[in-house]
C-alpha cells in the first residue's frame, strides 16, 4: 500500500512539475483520470487493511484463521496488484525516465509483481476468497450433502 501510494503520489508532482508545450501534464484529464482511480483504490484499501487489522487485535490467532482469512486475503492480492498497476502508471507519466533506474518505479513494479506469483498467488488467495464466499470454508461452511 505504501509504495502504490508513494507511485501514484510521485507521479502526480511530476505531471504539475512538467511542462512540455508550455502546460503541466497535470492539466491533462489522460494523467489526471488514472492517478484519480488509483488514489481512491489506495484509500478503499488503506480502509479495508485498518479494519482487518482492527478485528485481528481483537481476537486470537486461532480466531484469526477462522473468522478473518478471507479479508488478509483480500488486503494481500489487493495490494500486490495495485503497487504494480500504480509503478506502471508512474512509469507512463514519467516517460523514458520513469522506466529507467534514475526513478524507483520499474524496481517497484519487479519487486512487488512476484509477490502476485509468489507468497500465496493470487489466483490463490482470491480461491481463499472464494471458498469463504460460496460457502466452501470459513465460518459460513455448508455442510455438503452426503450421496
Amino acid at each position: 500500500l505504501g509504495a502504490a501510494d508513494y507511485c501514484v503520489k510521485e507521479a502526480a508532482k511530476y505531471a504539475r512539475e512538467r511542462k512540455p508545450f508550455g502546460k503541466p501534464l497535470a492539466v491533462n484529464q489522460a494523467i489526471q483520470f488514472p492517478l484519480v482511480e488509483l488514489a481512491t483504490q489506495i484509500e478503499m484499501l488503506r480502509l479495508l487493511i485498518r479494519k482487518t487489522a482492527w478485528q485481528m487485535d481483537r481476537m486470537s490467532k486461532p480466531d484469526v484463521a477462522k473468522l478473518l482469512s478471507d479479508r488478509v486475503s483480500m488486503c494481500n492480492y489487493w495490494a500486490n496488484r495495485l503497487v504494480c498497476e500504480a509503478a506502471d502508471t508512474a512509469m507512463q507519466v514519467h516517460g523514458g525516465m520513469g522506466y529507467s533506474r534514475h526513478k524507483p518505479f520499474e524496481h517497484i513494479y519487479r519487486h512487488h509483481r512476484r509477490y502476485r506469483i509468489t507468497e500465496g498467488a493470487e489466483e490463490i488467495q482470491m480461491r481463499k476468497i472464494a471458498a469463504w464466499m460460496f460457502g466452501f470454508a470459513g465460518p459460513n461452511k455448508v455442510a455438503r450433502e452426503q450421496a
